[in-house]
């Protein structure tokens, strides 16, 4: 007798799965299958349609991984592999009951809270006679509903659109390196120290240009003040401007040849990208502002996706904060807090010239230091078929993007932030008395001197400390200081002894107010036993006489210490 099959038939798995189950299924292989079509896989892409499927990328790898075994979608069907278990095991009445009340409470604008659904569920429930389900069940449920979903119904289409779907293409226009360049702003996820304390500052902002044809990066600019003008501005000539300097001051021996003015900037709608000073300074060297549609972040699919990369760099290092408190638990971010601003700005500079550059970059399939070469024309070492445009002039150009300071000049200079600048060339251009406002122009990242713009030469000065003898500092260091300073002023008031101070105070009130109420109880009794009393003749007044030692000689000097000494003695 001939041995019958083992094998499965899909159709019999088919027609055993209930409907709902079988629409999840259908709804997970139109999301892999768009994904097994994509060109370049990454585990961020991973995770944007995982997102869809509300589930782990984990899990979005393990189903990818069946579908592809058989190509069918009963192998997407969850539970169907737990032996003889059913994916459902609750009564058809409930289930009925939770999808109706998903659908009609859940999946609205409203946006109840589970808590509410479950408590609409057990209502219902007891409505029809029935016992309600466990919390968890009806939880369980409301998980099931797939991410797209659930936002497009709680929120809107877009908004579902924006957060779930992956960013597909690249921006038009970019034919080649510099035609578009675009520059965001992102808080780091790490405690940084001051240098010269060791203690802790504050998350740093991290500034960054990248090149839309290359993928390239163009500049890093770090600092703990929030997104400003400025930020964008030293951002932006660090682009345009060489590096080498840089790189050497900080110790790096690689090469970071991106450099030259772009032909577009694509930015955000911050109010930094819209001040006057970096629209000025665009208009000056030919360089078109354009901003992303609002609320359409993926116009900046670019960027955000390279800054991204920067933060998951540093969540490996001592003091990161990770992405959410939950992944980091109960590790004590500030307690292994190790680096400071400049530490952290090498960390990322060497990653960027040695790492992110060198190495193939999933959406141009090559490295970005080789697609930027690729892109100008090289044909051998120093030969290009083309060029990119640099300033004239690189101190000009840096000036130009600072914002400005309108200050008068007195007699000992210029005085800045309790900080004073002076030059010889002060008395030269200026007549006593001028009491006009002059623009000054000052770089945050080394403050020891300053800029001011002559109107009448049209040519900036460079002024000095006037304690030339004073070492240079940054302006976030000078801020710090000066917040350490006042903080010390603060810390000379003994705490303690203020709250026992007042402790005491209100001891004192309570002793009082209990004396004056055990008086004016003895009061109240003396009036009773006065008026209960029998009338008596007055005693004749006589004035007491004083004890020897109390007798007061008013014709003597008076002298105040004998009081002092009085109350002492008391």
């Amino acid at each position: 007798m001939e041995e019958p099959s083992r094998t499965k038939v899909t159709g019999d798995i088919a027609r055993a799965i209930d409907d709902e189950e079988w629409q999840k299924a259908i709804r997970r292989r139109q999301v892999i299958e768009d994904w097994l079509s994509t060109d370049s896989k990454t585990r961020e892409l991973a995770a944007s349609y995982a997102d869809q499927l509300g589930c782990p990328v984990s899990t979005f790898y393990r189903w990818v991984s069946k579908f592809k075994e058989s190509r069918q979608t009963s192998s997407l069907v969850l539970g169907r592999d737990r032996g003889n278990k059913t994916p459902r095991r609750i009564d058809p009445q409930k289930e009925k009951i939770i999808a109706e009340v998903i659908s009609s409470d859940y999946l609205t604008k409203e946006k109840k809270k589970p808590s509410k659904i479950v408590q609409e569920v057990r209502r219902r429930c007891f409505a029809a006679g029935i016992s309600p389900p466990a919390s968890n069940t009806i939880r369980a449920r409301i998980n099931d509903v797939p991410a797209f979903v659930a936002t497009e119904k709680r929120y809107s289409k877009r908004e579902a659109q924006l957060k779930h779907l992956p960013l597909k293409g690249s921006l038009p226009g970019a034919d080649r390196p510099l035609d578009i360049i675009q520059i965001d702003h992102t808080k780091s996820d790490l405690f940084l120290l001051d240098p010269q304390y060791r203690e802790i500052i504050d998350r740093a902002w991290i500034t960054s240009a990248v090149d839309s044809y290359s993928r390239a990066c163009l500049a890093l600019y770090i600092s703990f003040g929030a997104p400003s003008t400025l930020s964008t501005a030293l951002c932006l000539t660090q682009a345009v401007l060489p590096k080498a300097g840089w790189l050497r001051e900080l110790g790096i021996s690689g090469d970071w040849p991106m450099q030259g003015l772009p032909n577009r900037i694509l930015v955000d709608n911050g109010r930094d990208f819209h001040s006057h000073a970096f629209k000025r300074g665009c208009d000056e060297y030919g360089i078109t502002l354009d901003y992303r549609p609002v609320k359409r972040p993926n116009f900046g699919g670019t960027i955000e996706r390279f800054l991204g990369t920067l933060v998951s760099q540093l969540h490996g290092v001592p003091g990161t904060t990770f992405s959410n408190t939950q992944i980091r638990g109960e590790y004590d971010s500030r307690k292994h807090a190790c680096l400071t601003l400049k530490e952290l700005e090498r960390y990322l500079v060497t990653f960027i010239v040695d790492v992110y550059h060198q190495r193939v970059h999933s959406g141009i399939n090559m490295p970005p230091a080789a697609k930027f070469e690729q892109g100008l024309g090289h044909v051998g070492t120093g030969k290009l078929r083309q060029h990119v445009r640099m300033p004239e002039d690189e101190q000009t150009f840096l000036i130009n993007f600072l914002p400005t300071i309108p200050r008068t000049v007195q007699r000992y200079g210029v005085r800045i932030d309790n900080i004073t600048y002076y030059s010889d060339i002060l008395s030269q251009l200026l007549e006593d008395g001028d009491k006009r406002q002059f623009e000054i122009r000052r770089d945050p990242r080394d403050i020891s001197k300053v800029y001011l713009w002559h109107p009448d030469d049209r040519q900036y000065y460079v002024l000095p400390y006037r304690d030339i003898s004073q070492p240079p500092m940054t302006l976030w260091e000078l801020r710090y200081l000066n917040r350490r300073l006042r903080k010390q002023g603060a810390d000379l008031v003994d705490e303690d002894r203020v709250f026992a101070g007042l402790s005491e105070m209100r001891s004192q009130v309570s002793e009082a107010q209990k004396k004056t109420r055990d008086q004016r109880r003895l009061s109240k009794l003396d009036k009773k036993q006065h008026a209960s009393a029998p009338l008596l003749p007055k005693p004749a007044r006589q004035t007491p006489s004083l004890p020897a030692e109390d007798n007061i000689d008013f014709d003597e000097e008076f002298d105040p210490s004998l009081i002092e000494t009085e109350i002492k003695l008391r």
